[in-house]
């Protein structure tokens, strides 16, 4: 598809939209500038005005908490935005909430990202008012550039932010598990991230390279020997039913994106 919305514009330079360029900034032909409270060490142009980055961009990407997104369609409804694509990957608030100030007319494109976009690996949530416009498929396109885009509805998007959305601090966290056990071996903290980072590697490779002959169940059961060290471990695991206050995690994440929607959404 030939992009015709070359010119990148970020309100808000905060980790996503970082992200979003580092992932896009090889893209032939792309530019990108951005606006944001103050001037960054950034090597893309900065604008102190709203409105002069609104007429220097073809897509707009909300890059700002979702307590600060009122204040900035409030300002926004007063730029000349016609014609112009707005991304939004703003948690708990859903297109219904945009539209109220920028209007029905307006292309809005409600995404779920994480950060691996900036290494074109993230698994991102799409979805838009105007599924049919030929610029919301365009955007669809470039999601697909920076790791795996997916269409999906609205109402699936508080449970796709608690598994993907904040899904890599959650693994992060679990990996943090392993990292405190292993000071044990009083060997220094660079080389456990190392040791780690080969673990976590490795098992993602096992997964990648075997899971369309396997279900995840029988992987495990291949590394499980029966009355051996995974058996006695895994044994503890189902025993206290860890897996499931791990779910509570992720539904803790979702009830709190469900709240935010609630809450003006």
């Amino acid at each position: 598809m030939n992009m015709k919305q070359k010119r990148q514009g970020f309100i808000g330079f905060g980790n996503l939209t970082k992200a979003v360029y580092r992932g896009l900034k090889e893209e032939k032909g792309m530019s990108f500038s951005y606006f944001a409270r103050s001037k960054k060490e950034e090597p893309i142009p900065f604008y102190e005005k709203l409105e002069e980055l609104v007429a220097a961009s073809d897509v707009l990407w909300l890059g700002v908490k979702p307590q600060d997104l009122g204040g900035i369609l409030e300002q926004l409804k007063n730029c000349p935005i016609d014609g112009k694509t707005i991304v939004s990957p703003v948690a708990g608030k859903s297109i219904a909430y945009i539209s109220r100030y920028l209007g029905e007319d307006q292309l809005i494109v409600r995404i779920m990202p994480n950060l691996a976009m900036a290494y074109r690996k993230s698994v991102t949530a799409f979805t838009t008012n105007r599924p049919h416009d030929d610029k919301a498929k365009e955007i669809f396109t470039l999601l697909g550039k920076l790791g795996k885009a997916v269409e999906l509805e609205e109402g699936g998007f508080d449970l796709f932010t608690s598994v993907f959305g904040s899904g890599p601090a959650f693994i992060l966290a679990f990996i943090q598990i392993f990292k405190d056990k292993m000071q044990e071996f009083n060997l220094p903290g660079p080389l456990l991230d190392e040791l780690l980072l080969e673990l976590t590697q490795g098992t993602t490779l096992y997964f990648a390279q075997n899971q369309k002959d396997y279900s995840i169940e029988e992987l495990i059961k291949n590394i499980t020997s029966k009355g051996g060290t995974t058996q006695a471990g895994l044994e503890y695991f189902r025993h206290h039913q860890i897996g499931k206050h791990f779910e509570g995690v992720l539904d803790a994440a979702r009830s709190r994106s469900e709240e935010m929607s609630r809450n003006g959404g």
